[in-house]
């Protein structure tokens, strides 16, 4: 879906710019309202906190270059658990892929949507030594973190809204090392790779 000026903030009744066809939550530019795609159209969640600041070589609308693919930083999401928070970037490629870049004390992983269907109901329950099932393959867990989304902002994939619940557990079958993440009443799974920070030049 593209936004157009037909298109209203459900808060404040500001006409929405353009947006990516991807694009299921966002913040309005002119009343700072986070809205998101619900069941019943465009629906305000309210006021929710930016992202909180932290020192980092990302920011919100930054443009930059992976390998040879040029990309720009649309969204933010902060995620907080016990023992802290991580961010996830939502960037936008222009070749018109996208891809989240995890950060996570100085450590950045980016990830790549994969597209197999998989049964929500399992990572209500997947515990650290267990198995998740997905089609006929069986994925031992490695590690399950029960977080909440603490803040975001610019335009993001999903319908988030402030304080939900996501369950994240990572996973690994024949050497492969997955991710998978249940937010927004949906569970994607992703394979993400380690990279340097000076492998991204910035423009």
């Amino acid at each position: 879906m593209t936004f157009t000026a037909s298109i209203s903030c459900p808060a404040c009744g500001a006409a929405l710019g353009e947006a990516t066809a991807h694009v299921r939550s966002l913040s309005c530019p002119h009343c700072s309202n986070w809205i998101y795609l619900g069941s019943n159209g465009w629906e305000s969640a309210g006021l929710f906190e930016h992202a909180i600041d932290a020192p980092s070589m990302l920011r919100l609308g930054k443009r930059g270059q992976f390998e040879d693919r040029q990309f720009h930083v649309a969204g933010r999401l902060r995620m907080s658990y016990q023992d802290g928070f991580w961010d996830e970037w939502w960037l936008e490629f222009d070749d018109g892929l996208h891809q989240w870049l995890e950060e996570d004390d100085g450590v950045y992983r980016l990830h790549s949507h994969m597209e197999q269907v998989i049964p929500p109901g399992q990572f209500d329950t997947a515990q650290v030594g267990g198995t998740v099932t997905i089609a006929t393959a069986d994925w031992f867990v490695t590690e399950r973190v029960d977080a909440r989304v603490a803040g975001v902002e610019g335009s993001l994939p999903m319908a988030i809204t402030p304080g939900e619940s996501v369950v994240c557990v990572d996973a690994i079958n024949n050497g492969i090392k997955v991710s998978f993440e249940s937010a927004a009443r949906d569970v994607q799974m992703y394979q993400g790779r380690v990279i340097r920070g000076k492998e991204i030049e910035w423009t």
